[in-house]
């Protein structure tokens, strides 16, 4: 009986490691998880969705601490799609929603005093005409200090519950803007408020998306869909950073 139940067990660890090893999941990526933050705000007021510059920079330094290290969008995309790469021990994507202008006054400085980078995802409607928004200028000189941007579309409307011809254009025009504006191609969209259907994604990835990002809650790995992407929302009243990952 012995003989047999240690048989079994190396039968069992066998059959693990070749499934592993056969897995092209695994191929190329020195991590099976990316945490995916998304933030919005930072500021003074005490809306749900802004975080102080003060939080911002204790949450940079604390990932900075414990071996975290920001990666670009187009290594996220990668390691979705399971091309070979190194991804760091410990990766980390950084993104932030709706394009405020507060992102380019707090963000981006402090991203870059970290030796950080960031996602901001962008509601091209709303640019060049609002005081409390991003301008091209600004988008420009974020791109060039190695921020990278996505898509929001166009009037931040929940997608899930518009018709088919709205979600289109939403996503088009969207995304024809960014990369008439950053003249280099735009694959990632954020769903307004998280909303989105099946119609939204075929869509989606049609029009030449390869990742949506979603306001479910959890940590990315490669077998999510690459367009319903987990993120971890940080708002104003979120606790420790860690912790918000840990308990993701």
């Amino acid at each position: 009986m012995k003989k047999i139940r240690k048989d079994y067990f190396i039968f069992v660890a066998v059959a693990a490691l070749c499934l592993y090893l056969s897995n092209p999941l695994s191929a190329g990526s020195s991590s099976s998880s990316v945490p995916v933050l998304v933030y919005h705000r930072v500021g003074y007021s005490s809306d749900p969705l802004t975080v102080t510059p003060e939080r911002l920079t204790h949450d940079l330094e604390e990932l900075n601490q414990k071996g975290y290290e920001t990666i670009s969008i187009k290594a996220f995309e990668d390691y979705m799609s399971g091309k070979e790469q190194q991804l760091p021990a410990k990766p980390i994507l950084i993104t932030f929603d709706d394009s405020y202008q507060d992102n380019y006054v707090y963000a981006f400085p402090f991203l870059r005093q970290y030796h950080d980078v960031a996602t901001f995802f962008v509601i091209t409607g709303v640019i060049n005409g609002n005081p409390d928004r991003l301008t091209s200028p600004e988008i420009l000189e974020m791109s060039a200090g190695g921020m990278s941007f996505g898509s929001h579309t166009v009037s931040h409307t929940p997608l899930g519950q518009e018709s088919e011809e709205w979600m289109r254009n939403e996503l088009s025009q969207s995304k024809q803007f960014m990369e008439a504006l950053l003249g280099a191609p735009t694959e990632t969209i954020a769903y307004p408020e998280g909303s989105y259907s099946l119609d939204t994604i075929r869509i989606a990835n049609e029009l030449g998306y390869k990742i949506g990002f979603s306001v479910k809650t959890g940590v990315c790995n490669q077998l999510d869909s690459p367009f319903v992407i987990p993120r971890i929302a940080i708002f104003h009243f979120s606790g420790d950073i860690i912790d918000a990952i840990n308990f993701a």
